[in-house]
């Protein structure tokens, strides 16, 4: 039997789809979420094939995420895994920022990911075998560039809110792990221009970037390695050190 994996914010042909197509590669059972592009998550899931389905759904809701987590459950019986991508990331000068657009990404990066993990994580309370889940930070809340602070202050809890998660989740069954990761340049955008490319690259010490297998490779890590938990990991090729 396939272990079922909620893969949030995957709506689009990007890490999430990358990191679908990979679970599904080794063994998984994947369910793609995503809020705005749902047409576009039903043909991405139609076209991973018969282990792979689409389910839509606000990160930001209570009733939502239950809802989600329900309809999993009632499809396959159990909740396996879990990895938070849902996030908004919009470039704001620090002049134009408001309360809004700062609101939007702390509802969004933040409370998604808790509302995500405590519902899922619930459910995994209730299952012999518990379940692992992993949150998705960004290697740049260390060292943060211009004009997304409201990325990064949303960001910047993820880390502590995973331990917090591990923690009371383990009291709860002890079978149960959390974890994060922090991406880098793991997948650059369709339109980043070749020059800006070739710029990232030259400042990353080993000069390894857009590759989402490694992100894929660390997350089915986490998803069954039986010790590691309340941890994360930088996937930024030693950028953050340089």
């Amino acid at each position: 039997m396939r272990k079922v994996v909620l893969i949030t914010g995957s709506s689009r042909r990007r890490v999430g789809f990358h990191l679908a197509r990979f679970l599904i590669a080794n063994g998984y059972q994947v369910v793609l979420h995503g809020k705005e592009n749902v047409e576009l998550g039903q043909q991405l899931a139609a076209e991973l094939g018969e282990y792979a389905c689409f389910e839509a759904a606000d990160v930001t809701s209570d009733h939502q995420v239950s809802d989600l987590v329900d309809r999993v459950v009632n499809r396959f019986g159990h909740i396996d895994g879990l990895v938070t991508l849902a996030s908004v990331w919009n470039p704001t000068p620090l002049l134009e920022l408001n309360g809004e657009q700062v609101q939007r990404q702390l509802m969004v990066n933040g409370l998604g990911t808790i509302l995500c993990a405590q519902k899922v994580g619930m459910q995994m309370v209730n299952q012999e075998a518990g379940g692992a889940i992993v949150t998705v930070g960004d290697w740049a809340v260390d060292r943060p560039y211009p004009e997304f602070i409201g990325y990064f202050l949303s960001k910047g809890g993820i880390e502590s809110a995973t331990k917090a998660l591990a923690v009371e989740l383990a009291a709860l069954n002890n079978n149960i792990r959390v974890n994060c990761i922090h991406p880098g340049n793991i997948l650059f955008p369709e339109d980043l221009p070749e020059k800006h490319r070739q710029e990232i690259e030259s400042v990353t010490p080993t000069h390894h970037v857009n590759d989402p297998d490694a992100f894929c490779q660390t997350v089915v890590f986490f998803l069954e390695n039986s010790m590691a938990t309340g941890t994360s990991i930088k996937l930024d090729s030693g950028r953050s050190l340089a």
